[in-house]
């Protein structure tokens, strides 16, 4: 669930031209996109803390 702008996720489901970008332009998309998967992967481990916290208390 997002909880500002930044939490917003950068992909669409449009296809990006990237014939028309800069060699700079596909550098910043690269980095955004990193920034992006960055993000996930903390929600994720986020997600795996809480799924583990929550089977610990069920499985007594």
């Amino acid at each position: 669930m997002a909880r500002d702008e930044d939490d917003q996720p950068i992909l669409t489901d449009r296809t990006a031209d990237f014939s028309g970008m800069s060699i700079n332009e596909l550098e910043d998309y690269i980095s955004l996109l990193k920034a992006e998967i960055g993000k996930v992967e903390t929600i994720l481990q986020q997600k795996r803390q809480a799924e583990v916290a929550a089977n610990s208390i069920f499985k007594s």
